[in-house]
């Protein structure tokens, strides 16, 4: 009310369609479809909590959580799939994962062929009915008894692991395939034959 009495205009922004970028040292800028909206901070550091504070609100308007509620429904779900991060909020939809966010870059370096990242919470249309059960009934655990089968304890991801260590691992569960259940009869073409 201060504000309006003074002659500040108030203005509300749907940030489900507005988007945050740093213009300077201390000036930053909301763009909306319908409006530039320029600002400058006091600080550098005032700049880079605001600008952070406007992406943050962007997330959260873009965010559905209804998805990551379901799929986090299956205990194993609840946890990433690599590094056991309570509440992950991606998946690798091919592999059948969820992950977390540290996690989930790693996967996008592998590429799409072997890996594709999908949000829990932003990417609304890929989450079909039938999708959400498939994660539902097979879930990180079991996911993970063919991926993980065979991890070495040396080798195993923490929440805490550092990003090189993140890349390795990923990269050795998933595109080398190297921790992965094999079948009884693999490596034995004759009873394959048969």
């Amino acid at each position: 009310l201060q504000d309006y009495r003074i002659g500040v205009g108030i203005t509300s922004i749907e940030m489900n369609v507005a988007n945050v970028r740093k213009t300077d040292r201390r000036s930053f800028e909301v763009i909306t479809p319908y409006r530039l909206f320029s600002f400058i901070a006091e600080s550098e550091q005032l700049c880079k909590q605001w600008v952070d504070a406007m992406q943050n609100a962007i997330h959260v308007a873009l965010s559905n959580c209804v998805v990551a509620e379901q799929i986090w429904a299956e205990p194993s779900n609840s946890f990433c799939a690599d590094c056991g991060i309570p509440k992950p909020e991606w998946a690798a939809i091919n592999l059948c994962v969820v992950i977390c966010n540290q996690c989930a870059g790693e996967h996008r370096g592998l590429g799409p062929s072997i890996s594709k990242v999908r949000s829990l919470k932003m990417d609304r249309k890929v989450w079909t009915e039938e999708l959400v059960k498939v994660f539902l009934c097979i879930g990180n655990e079991r996911a993970n008894s063919f991926w993980a089968a065979n991890v070495p304890p040396s080798e195993a991801l923490s929440p805490s692991s550092c990003r090189e260590e993140r890349h390795h691992f990923i990269s050795n569960k998933y595109h080398q395939g190297k921790y992965r259940k094999y079948h009884p009869l693999f490596g034995n073409q004759k009873e394959l034959n048969n």
